[in-house]
């Protein structure tokens, strides 16, 4: 049984990509897989604080279920909208939070090093503007992102990309294709 921790940020409930996330986790279970889900924007997640040189890393019941979570998954889902050109701020807290020393990575010499081999990544993300643009004018910063923190820090496995570019003029075509596209990275 394949576990699955599914980390989404939803800002809207009426959000272009949730149904493909409930399509996704519906499918999953369908096949046996235990699906653990965590829309971060329904749960407060607060900044780093530093008591003198030393950061608080007390983590609320919701954030220490969250690494828990990440800790125990076989597969992680991750799917956010880009904004101003990266992650969603409130991602990027969780990220800082959660990502803790000892937990998920450990510190080498030559930076973080990774803990949590032999997991596998899913990053699902949307914008508004067509892939060419994100990739090749902009550098794809919100991918380099999240690929360098869960891949070379944690030592989790990229195993698909999916990019819903022009997130918002998806025409009823594209949507079966990206259906399609979503249902089958259950098998993954």
């Amino acid at each position: 049984m394949k576990k699955i921790f599914v980390i989404t940020y939803q800002a809207r409930e009426k959000s272009d990509k949730a149904e493909y996330v409930n399509a996704f986790i519906e499918e999953a279970q369908k096949t046996g897989s235990e699906v653990r889900v965590l829309n971060l924007q329904e749960i407060e997640i607060d900044y780093i604080k530093f008591e003198g040189d030393e950061p608080d890393q007390t983590l609320s019941t919701e954030l220490k279920t969250a690494q828990e979570n990440i800790i125990w998954a076989d597969q992680i889902v991750l799917v956010y909208p880009v904004y101003c050109m990266n992650v969603p701020a409130k991602l990027k807290a969780f990220v800082e939070r959660v990502f803790q020393y000892g937990a998920i990575v450990k510190s080498g010499k030559m930076g973080p090093e990774p803990l949590l081999k032999n997991k596998k990544l899913i990053i699902i993300q949307s914008y508004g503007m067509p892939y060419f643009f994100m990739k090749y004018i902009y550098g794809d910063l919100p991918f380099k992102f999240v690929k360098t923190v869960f891949e070379t820090w944690c030592g989790f496995k990229l195993v698909k990309r999916i990019d819903f570019d022009m997130i918002d003029r998806i025409d009823q075509k594209r949507k079966s294709k990206l259906m399609k596209e979503i249902l089958k990275i259950v098998r993954l």
